[in-house]
């Protein structure tokens, strides 16, 4: 059975000083992540949705073991069956 559920979270991850941009490249390189902004002050702006390889819960639980990252906090969930649907009326 195809699982048509997806998920979408935006939180903000805590960097040590100076390490922004470090981990702003580590986050890159995770698939279903995207870092859109804080990156010199610390506090990256952050989108994670489900991958192949990972659920975004599950994406999210690794941030903390990257090095250079004090914390990170969900800011924002969104999801479910009908998000496809959704995102396809925003699109017509």
């Amino acid at each position: 059975m195809e699982n048509n559920t997806m998920n979408i979270c935006s939180c903000i991850v805590h960097t040590r000083p100076g390490n922004g941009p470090a981990v702003e490249a580590l986050l890159n390189s995770i698939p279903g992540v995207e870092v859109h902004g804080g990156v010199e002050e610390g506090k990256l702006i952050v989108t994670v949705e489900d991958s192949e390889e990972n659920s975004a819960g599950d994406t999210m639980m690794t941030f903390n073991s990257l090095e250079g990252v004090v914390s990170a906090t969900l800011i924002y969930h969104y999801g479910g069956d009908d998000l496809n649907e959704e995102v396809i009326r925003e699109f017509n």
